[in-house]
């Protein structure tokens, strides 16, 4: 699980391992690997001293979930029409259906030009 620098606690790294999951969760400038009672974290803090690039690697999928979200609330709104929860979900399933035939045809253009030139 990533997480940004304000969900950055060793309380949130345990609850990520008792989930069954691998907290990547960015420290904070100031933050120490000290574990204080949660081993998760110094865990997570020796492997993000170890392996810096595969820290990073991975904690880079958020910003590309960062990135699908603000697309997705740049192109179709912020907000759902729908009432119903059982509407909403189909309402922001189809947005996001909508959103990959788009980038799709995006892709197919940009593909068929590059062959051209």
């Amino acid at each position: 699980m990533c997480a940004d620098k304000a969900d950055s606690c060793r309380e949130n790294a345990k609850l990520v391992c008792k989930m069954g999951g691998n907290p990547f969760l960015m420290p904070r400038s100031n933050a120490s690997s000290k574990a204080r009672g949660y081993q998760e974290w110094k865990r997570m803090m020796l492997f993000r001293e170890e392996h810096p690039e595969e820290f990073e690697r991975r904690y880079h999928k958020r910003s590309n979930a960062e990135s699908t979200n603000a697309s997705l609330k740049g192109k179709y709104g912020e907000f759902l029409r729908s009432r119903r929860w059982h509407m909403q979900m189909r309402e922001a399933g189809l947005r996001v259906i909508a959103h990959n035939i788009r980038r799709l045809i995006r892709y197919r253009i940009r593909e068929e030009v590059e062959l051209l030139d």
